[in-house]
């Protein structure tokens, strides 16, 4: 998951509840930063991406609509039972009114957890969604945030008309463009003829070398410039390669023979024994932390710090600094691919004959 949702009103080491300014918890005594919106994966805002929140105008529109459309159901009722049973007494159309009251409400709520829309909602064209899972809230949450919303903010209340529905993606899909060029055959030149242009590999397009292998140029191109590795460049000290998977720590260990283990001097014993897991792939940076004690922290190129979920990879890239506990590295980019060998002209001459 390239980005993550981490709650601020509870510590991430200790999951104690934190009051609203609290720079330190209380129990465990760990630094509250806020976390970042997104990760190297992505610029954008984790689930809530494009999502525009109501201002309190509509809100206030909601409660209206969803209070008249509870009330006036009730009340006419209330009205049928009372002009069909005059001679019973009020008990009988106050029990009605109350019932089909009750039972508006119960729709409602079924509607909410559902689709995340109430009749109010539909009318102003708005969605309650939970803000940690973008979805629409369980039951517990939308009475909690009926009944109690000073309890804090558990539920978004999204305007369709200015921002981007929750429940649809965040990312429009790729398009043909992002998707890459279409092949298309290039027209033939007024000298060849039509076998000569059949022959002729199109535009863009694999080349079939003499021994029948296919390559392609801007494949080619896009190896040549991919890096092999990273570096993490400390501010005193070795310098960190990553190449694959390496873990890292005070004392580190691991059975798997494909994760390269790397035991860095802790003086102060500011690093776990296995702190964090490094993986260098589809160039970024993968970084996992292990349950530390210290945390594991990145911090992108314009100074947004993300403290990192104790088991969940987050994405890095060079330019950005990765902090392991108090050691600061910042990720630089390392080894190149090198880039392919120019094949002689006769093989080119073959080639094409």
């Amino acid at each position: 998951m390239p980005s993550a949702l981490v709650g601020s009103l509870s510590c991430a080491r200790c999951s104690r509840i934190l009051a609203s300014g609290e720079r330190f918890c209380t129990r465990c005594g760990a630094p509250q930063v806020r976390a970042a919106t997104g990760a190297a994966t992505s610029t954008a805002a984790g689930l809530l991406t494009g999502v525009v929140p109501a201002n309190a105008t509509r809100r206030r529109t909601v409660v209206v609509v969803d209070l008249l459309a509870t009330i006036l159901p009730a009340v006419a009722v209330a009205v049928a039972v009372a002009v069909a049973t005059a001679s019973t007494g009020p008990t009988t159309w106050i029990v009605a009114a109350v019932g089909v009251a009750a039972l508006v409400l119960v729709v409602q709520l079924v509607a909410t957890v559902r689709s995340g829309r109430t009749v109010g909602l539909a009318v102003c064209r708005a969605r309650r969604v939970d803000v940690l899972t973008a979805l629409p809230p369980s039951v517990l949450t939308a009475v909690r945030a009926t009944l109690a919303p000073w309890s804090g903010p558990s539920t978004i209340t999204a305007d369709l008309r200015r921002g981007r529905d929750p429940l649809t993606p965040a990312r429009a899909p790729l398009d043909r463009q992002e998707l890459g060029p279409a092949v298309v055959p290039a027209a033939p030149a007024p000298t060849e003829g039509r076998r000569a242009a059949r022959a002729r590999p199109p535009a863009g397009g694999p080349e079939i070398s003499a021994h029948g292998a296919t390559t392609t140029r801007r494949g080619d191109r896009r190896d040549a410039t991919r890096l092999l590795d990273v570096r993490l460049v400390p501010t005193t000290g070795d310098t960190i390669v990553v190449r694959g998977t390496l873990l890292v720590g005070r004392r580190p260990e691991s059975d798997s023979p494909d994760v390269t283990v790397l035991a860095l001097p802790d003086i102060a014993r500011t690093l776990s024994r296995n702190h964090a897991v490094l993986e260098w792939t589809d160039e970024l940076l993968w970084v996992t932390d292990l349950h530390t004690t210290n945390g594991t922290t990145i911090t992108s190129p314009e100074g947004t710090v993300q403290p990192l979920v104790p088991g969940q990879r987050t994405a890095a890239a060079p330019g950005w600094r990765v902090e392991l506990g108090e050691r600061s590295y910042t990720v630089t980019a390392g080894t190149r691919a090198a880039p392919p060998a120019p094949r002689p002209d006769h093989e080119e001459t073959t080639a094409r004959a």
